[in-house]
């Protein structure tokens, strides 16, 4: 794998769809004490420097959550990286060469298919993922077209009817339209899940259902839908207050994922209510965590700790870490067999995650401070548990078993055949975020099973 050598710029300042307004973004901010504990907390084989896969903050704001959480609403949980920006290097061959990523700063897809080991070139063929998101996209498919050929994909084309984009109701029109204010950033978490779905899944097709907006009652009618279109489906969103079992998400033969939130395993006055969250607290979803991947000397190539970037502040609030919890309202289903938490445990699997090491989105339509970007040059940095999800889902749609699932029954049986994460956690003291719950396993890796990562990243899809 060759990695080109590219100078990223600063923003100088949040994107314009923003409705933080505190958000500086002055130079370089020192190692702050927490970051140099979390560092030093690292697997001692990973490694350092440019090719290690962190992106260095450059700045004490670095972070834009996209979708602030609002009564009666979900919200996506998608991070954007504010204070770098990365840039194509437009000597390296473009569109055709999947082995090579033209980029120095963030993960391509075949750093990810690399790191998990996934036959990415060679299976999927013809399976479905489905994509559940609110709002519209108006430039979705060509966005997605410039990702897939930039980064050396199969094209997947709304014309041969590889990329559909319908509404809640299974149609392709009307289209509802895109976001405002608060909620523009679903765009943004749109992009997210189609990018990483193409690059776990390049063979797969992609329908992506967009909700008339982000109430709870049409995004379910998002999922319902998709239940009909496609095997696997991915829903990068979630809220509170935690409810009890939704019918819509118990459908035999589909595969469901949610993402676990990115609020960490306690409560935090800026990020809401850590803990559980639904859809991805329901019996038969499968609850995805979140991960710091980084390149490793070792004979896998990388090592992973649990996503904990609670560094620094975006907005007021810390800039994330995977959720986790011990279910208030869900009864423990029957594969579950964890002794601590006696009600449903989040989350059951993992995925890279971290705004420190982040992925590579393309986006036409985000707006940087000094204007709206020139394609090809639309590229930007994202984590948070909206990446984890949808490359969970395609994993799955690469195994191809869908009717051999059963929620996260099998993931919990075949566990051995994941990378289990055993270091790191999901709460800071210093912030005074403290784990929701008593069960010390459910905001702190360990070997086996833990509340922040389930039971490990993909090693392959023997456990899918």
């Amino acid at each position: 794998m060759n990695r080109a050598i590219v100078v990223a710029f600063s923003l100088s300042g949040i994107l314009a769809f923003s409705s933080c307004t505190n958000g500086s973004m002055g130079g370089m901010t020192p190692q702050s004490a927490p970051m140099t504990a979390q560092n030093q907390a690292l697997p001692p084989d990973v490694l350092v420097g440019p090719r290690s896969g962190d992106v260095p903050f450059q700045s004490a704001s670095p972070v834009l959550r996209l979708c602030p959480a609002m009564a009666g609403q979900m919200a996506c949980v998608a991070l954007l990286r504010t204070d770098v920006q990365p840039q194509l290097d437009t000597t390296q061959v473009v569109g055709g060469d999947a082995e090579t990523c033209p980029f120095s700063e963030g993960y391509c897809p075949i750093d990810l298919q690399d790191a998990y080991k996934l036959p990415s070139l060679t299976a999927g063929k013809d399976e479905v993922v489905a994509i559940v998101d609110a709002f519209g996209y108006k430039h979705v498919a060509s966005d997605l077209d410039e990702y897939r050929s930039v980064m050396g994909l199969p094209p997947c084309k709304t014309a041969d009817k590889c990329f559909r984009i319908l509404n809640q109701a299974g149609k392709s029109s009307p289209l509802p339209p895109q976001g405002s204010g608060s909620n523009s950033g679903w765009l943004g978490e749109e992009s997210v899940d189609v990018d990483m779905a193409s690059a776990i899944c390049p063979r797969c097709k992609i329908v992506l259902i967009q909700a008339d907006n982000n109430y709870t009652n049409n995004l379910y009618a998002g999922v319902k839908t998709a239940e009909k279109l496609a095997k696997f489906v991915s829903n990068s969103w979630g809220g509170g207050p935690e409810g009890a079992d939704d019918p819509v998400f118990h459908k035999p033969g589909v595969v469901i994922t949610a993402a676990a939130g990115d609020c960490g395993g306690g409560y935090t006055a800026s990020c809401g209510g850590g803990g559980p969250q639904q859809p991805c607290s329901y019996t038969y979803v499968v609850c995805v965590g979140g991960t710091h991947l980084m390149r490793a000397s070792n004979a896998r190539g990388w090592d992973e700790t649990v996503w904990n970037d609670w560094t620094f502040d975006e907005c007021g609030g810390p800039c994330g870490a995977t959720g986790s919890g011990c279910s208030t309202k869900i009864a423990k289903p029957g594969w579950q067999t964890d002794k601590g938490c006696k009600m449903r445990s989040e989350a059951d699997v993992s995925a890279t995650a971290a705004v420190s090491a982040p992925v590579i989105v393309y986006n036409s339509e985000l707006v940087g401070s000094t204007g709206a970007c020139k394609p090809p040059q639309c590229f930007w940095l994202f984590g948070g548990t909206s990446v984890a999800t949808p490359i969970i889902a395609s994993t799955f749609a690469l195994a191809g078993n869908p009717e051999a699932q059963n929620g996260a029954a099998g993931i919990w049986k075949h566990h051995d055949d994941l990378y289990n994460v055993t270091s790191g956690d999901n709460i800071n003291a210093a912030l005074g975020v403290k784990c929701a719950s008593k069960v010390t396993y459910i905001c702190h890796a360990r070997v086996g099973f833990s509340g922040p990562v389930g039971w490990g990243t993909p090693h392959g899809v023997h456990a899918f």
